[in-house]
C-alpha cells in the first residue's frame, strides 16, 4: 500500500496511542516531560543502534561524536528543546515538525520508519483500521492522555483567567475609589481648612516665648539681698530694688574677702605677693584683687617686694633680704560693719 505522508504522520502518532496504553510500553513516555524523554532517547539507543536511523538522530541531535556514536549528543541536548515534542505528545500541539514525528518513530521503533516519498509498504489489520479510522480510531484508547492534557492545559487556562479576573478586580477597584489627599480627608472629617505652618515663623515665635517668660522670671523672682554697693571700705548686701547709683550684682566671694586695708600697720612683709594696692602716690591697699570698687574700669596690683619697702620698709630690711611666705595670707583687723 502506498502510503502518503500525512498518513504516515496519522499512523505513527496513533500506534504510540495505543502502545501507551499497554503495561509493557515504557514510563518515560507515558507522562512524557524534555527529561524524561531524553532519558528515553539515550536508552533506546544503547539498546537498539541502527544506522538507519542516524538520519533522523543527526537531523534532531546535530552530528554526532569523533566515534560516530550519538549518546554524548543525546546527553548533552537542552531538555528544553524537547518542550515541542513533549507538548505533541500530550496532544497540547495538533501538529509538529517532521523530525519530531520521526524522532517519535524511532522511540516506538515504527516498523515503517523513516518516511520516504512514494513509500510502498505492507500494513497490518490494525494499521488499515487507525487509517480508515477518519481520526476516531485511536481516540478512544488515548482519552486518558489527552484528558490528562485538557487538564492540565485547563489548570493552567484557569489559573490565567484567575489572575486576569483579580487584576481586572484590582484596576475597578482603583477606578471606582478615587483617590484623596489625607489633608482633604482630615479637612472633610474636621470641618476646618487644614492650615501650614512655617518653620522659620514657629521658631521665632518659640524665641519670644521664651524672652518674655524670662524677663517675667526676672521681674517677679525675689531679688531682696541680691545686689550690693561700696560702702568705702567693704561691700555692703542690699537690695536690688533700692535706690542706689553704686550697687553691683552680689558676688559672695567679694562680699566676705574683700576689704580696704585701713589700719595700714597691719601690713608686714609677709603681705607682699597677697595684698593689692590702688594708685602711684596715694596708694590704697585692699585684701584680694579684681577690679577697683569705685574705679571699675582700672584693675588692682599686687603688692610687690619693691613697693612694700617703698612704702613700710627700711634700709636694714633691705640689706637682711628676708624672705617672705607669698603663700601665707595676713590677718586683717578690720571687721565688717
Amino acid at each position: 500500500m502506498r502510503l502518503t505522508h500525512p498518513a504516515y504522520i496519522k499512523l505513527v502518532f496513533r500506534t504510540y496511542q495505543l502502545l501507551r496504553s499497554t503495561p509493557e510500553f515504557s514510563p518515560a513516555l507515558k507522562q512524557p516531560t524534555p527529561a524524561s524523554i531524553r532519558k528515553e532517547c539515550l536508552t533506546v539507543y544503547k539498546e537498539r543502534p541502527d544506522r538507519k536511523d542516524e538520519p533522523v538522530l543527526r537531523s534532531f541531535f546535530g552530528p554526532a561524536a569523533a566515534n560516530g556514536s550519538f549518546l554524548t549528543p543525546i546527553e548533552n541536548f537542552p531538555t528544553e528543546k524537547f518542550k515541542a515534542f513533549s507538548n505533541y505528545l500530550k496532544g497540547i500541539a495538533l501538529s509538529t515538525e517532521d523530525k519530531n514525528v520521526e524522532l517519535l518513530a524511532w522511540l516506538i521503533d515504527f516498523p515503517h520508519r523513516p518516511y520516504r516519498y512514494g513509500m510502498d509498504v505492507i500494513l497490518s489489520e490494525k494499521e488499515k483500521a487507525i487509517l480508515n479510522s477518519d481520526d476516531k480510531v485511536g481516540e478512544k484508547v488515548s482519552q486518558e492522555m489527552e484528558a490528562a492534557a485538557d487538564d492540565k492545559s485547563d489548570d493552567i487556562l484557569g489559573q490565567s483567567q484567575r489572575n486576569e479576573l483579580e487584576n481586572n478586580i484590582a484596576i475597578t477597584t482603583h477606578e471606582q475609589v478615587p483617590v484623596v489627599p489625607i489633608n482633604a480627608v482630615s479637612e472633610k472629617r474636621t470641618g476646618k481648612k487644614s492650615v501650614t505652618i512655617d518653620k522659620r515663623w514657629l521658631i521665632i515665635g518659640v524665641a519670644l516665648f521664651v524672652s518674655i517668660f524670662s524677663i517675667g522670671i526676672y521681674w517677679f523672682y525675689d531679688k531682696s539681698g541680691n545686689c550690693m554697693y561700696w560702702t568705702g571700705d567693704h561691700y555692703e548686701r542690699i537690695d536690688c530694688d533700692e535706690d542706689n547709683n553704686d550697687k553691683v550684682l552680689f558676688n559672695e566671694e567679694r562680699w566676705k574677702n574683700f576689704r580696704k586695708i585701713t589700719d595700714l600697720s597691719t601690713i608686714t612683709e609677709k603681705s607682699i605677693g597677697v595684698v593689692h594696692y590702688f594708685g602711684n602716690k596715694n596708694r590704697e591697699f585692699f585684701t584680694s584683687g579684681g577690679k577697683h570698687p569705685i574705679e571699675t574700669t582700672r584693675h588692682l596690683r599686687v603688692m610687690t617686694r619693691y613697693i612694700w619697702e617703698k612704702e613700710f620698709g627700711s634700709k636694714d630690711s633691705v640689706k637682711n633680704n628676708t624672705s617672705v611666705d607669698h603663700n601665707q595670707t595676713i590677718q586683717l583687723t578690720n571687721t565688717q560693719k
